[in-house]
C-alpha cells in the first residue's frame, strides 16, 4: 500500500530521537517508531509504504545503492487479543520458513522491550521489493506506461509460481490484493504480507473474515448471522478467484467489484458480472435470507462479455494484445471467476492453461521441501513466549551484510 513517499533527510530540526540503541523515525509516522540505531549508518530516506489494521509499514534506501532497501513493519497492538498475537505469530513463522524467489524475504525481527514480560512491541524487518502493484498501475497513462499485457502474463505467472510452493507447504495466502504484490523496476513480482496468511485445516475450516472484499471469494464469506461459529470451509482454490480479479484490473486499471456508489457491496457487483450463481454453491450459503436473495436476483443476471469489457473499459494500448489473446484470456478469466470452487483451476492448471503459455518457465515451479506445521489455540502468555523467542533467534548485527 502506497500511500505516500516522505522521503527525507534528518537535519538539525528533524532528528531521530534515541532510545537506548534504537532511533525513534515517528516524527515521521503515526505513533513511535523504533528501528535499531546502526540503521542511521546504512539506510537513509525513510518513508512510508502504508498504514493498515495490523500494522505499520515504513522503506529504507541503501546508502551505497539507492536502488536498494529494506521495508520495517510496526505490529499494531500485536498483544491486544489472542488473535492479534496469533496473526502476529504466523507471519513471523511462515516468513521464517518460506524461501521462494517470489515471496518476500525475512530478515529479522526486533523489540524494544528487554524482556518477555515486558513484550509489546514487535517490529519485522524485510527485503523492500519495490512499489506495490496498485501504485504502479496508477503511474500508467496513454503517454507514458511500461507494461504490457505480456508484462501482466509473467506477473500472474510469477504469482502462481508462488502459490504453487506456498500450497505445497500447506499454506494459503488468503489476501492477494495489488496493494500486496512488489513489483521492482524489472518488473518482477514479490508476493507480500502474510498477515492473515494460514496453514491450511485438515478439514478445511477457517475464519470466515479473510481478505479485501473486493478480491475475495464467495466461499470465505459469512452472510447474515447465521454463521455463530466464526468459520468457513474453503481451500486454496480462494486464492484463485482473486487472481482473477487483480488480472481483470491490470488490464483496466480499475477495481473490478467496486461499485461507485455508497452501498458499495462487492458480492452483488460479481453477481451482475459473473452471474448467475450456480444452485449449489447457493446451497452452501447458511443464511437463508441471504440465500433467497440471491437465488433471486442470479434469475435475472448474464455473465458478462469480459472481451467486450475490456475493449470499451481496458486501457487502449492493451488492446491489440488483448484481442490477440482474447479467447485464451477469456476462458482464464472464466476459470478464475468462477463462484463455485470446484469450477476454478487449481494453481497447476493456471500455470499450464494456453493464456500463459508464452511466458511458462517450469523449471521455476518448485515446491516446499516441508509442510508447515500450524499453531493455535494458545494462551496470551504462550503466544508472547513463542513471539520472544523468534525475536531472540533473529540475527543481533543489523548492518547492510545482513539487511541488504
Amino acid at each position: 500500500l502506497l500511500i505516500c513517499l516522505l522521503f527525507y533527510t534528518p537535519t538539525k530540526c528533524d532528528r531521530w530521537s534515541r532510545m537506548a540503541n534504537f532511533i525513534n523515525l515517528g516524527n515521521r509516522i503515526t505513533g513511535d517508531f523504533f528501528v535499531p540505531s546502526s540503521f542511521s549508518n546504512h539506510y537513509r530516506n525513510a518513508f512510508e509504504l502504508g498504514t493498515g489494521g495490523y500494522g505499520t509499514v515504513i522503506a529504507l534506501e541503501l546508502i551505497k545503492d539507492s536502488t536498494r532497501g529494506i521495508a520495517v513493519k510496526r505490529f499494531n497492538k500485536p498483544f491486544d487479543s489472542t488473535k492479534q498475537a496469533q496473526r502476529c505469530f504466523r507471519e513471523l513463522q511462515l516468513l521464517r520458513e518460506l524461501n521462494h524467489e517470489n515471496i518476500v524475504k525475512m530478515k529479522f525481527v526486533h523489540t524494544t522491550d528487554r524482556t518477555m514480560q515486558e513484550l509489546n512491541s514487535v517490529y519485522l524487518t524485510t527485503e523492500f521489493c519495490g512499489a506495490d502493484l496498485n501504485f504502479r498501475l496508477e503511474q500508467e497513462t496513454p503517454a507514458k506506461h511500461q507494461y504490457s499485457l505480456q508484462s501482466f502474463q509473467t506477473m500472474i505467472s510469477e504469482l502462481l509460481r508462488a502459490l504453487k510452493y506456498l500450497n505445497s507447504a500447506n499454506v494459503i495466502h488468503r489476501d492477494l490484493k495489488p496493494d500486496n504484490l512488489a513489483i521492482d523496476d524489472r518488473g518482477k513480482l514479490t508476493l507480500l504480507d502474510f498477515g492473515i496468511a494460514r496453514v491450511i485445516d485438515e478439514h478445511g475450516q477457517m475464519t470466515n473474515d479473510p481478505g479485501t472484499k473486493y478480491y475475495r471469494a464467495i466461499e470465505t464469506i459469512a452472510f447474515g448471522h447465521s454463521d455463530q461459529s466464526g468459520c468457513k470451509i474453503y481451500n486454496e482454490k480462494a486464492d484463485i478467484w482473486s487472481i482473477g480479479a487483480i488480472l481483470c484490473q491490470m488490464i483496466t486499471g480499475e477495481i473490478l467489484f467496486r461499485e461507485k456508489i455508497k452501498s458499495d457491496n462487492p458480492i452483488l457487483k460479481a453477481l451482475s458480472l459473473c452471474g448467475p450463481i450456480p444452485d449449489c454453491v447457493l446451497v452452501e450459503i447458511d443464511d437463508p435470507a441471504s440465500q433467497h436473495y440471491l437465488h433471486t436476483k442470479s434469475q435475472t443476471v448474464v455473465r458478462m462479455d469480459f472481451l467486450k469489457h475490456f475493449r470499451e473499459e481496458g486501457r487502449p494500448w492493451l488492446w491489440k494484445e488483448v484481442e490477440k489473446n482474447g479467447a485464451a484470456l477469456v476462458d482464464f478469466i472464466d476459470r478464475t471467476l468462477a463462484f463455485d470452487h470446484r469450477a476454478r483451476m487449481s494453481v497447476d492448471e493456471a500455470l499450464a492453461h494456453p493464456f500463459l503459455a508464452e511466458v511458462r518457465q517450469p523449471r521455476k515451479e518448485v515446491l516446499a521441501g516441508h509442510a508447515i506445521l500450524d499453531v493455535r489455540d494458545q494462551t496470551m502468555e504462550k503466544w508472547r513466549e513463542y513471539i520472544w523467542i523468534s525475536i531472540q533467534n533473529s540475527p543481533v548485527r543489523y548492518d547492510e551484510q545482513v539487511l541488504a
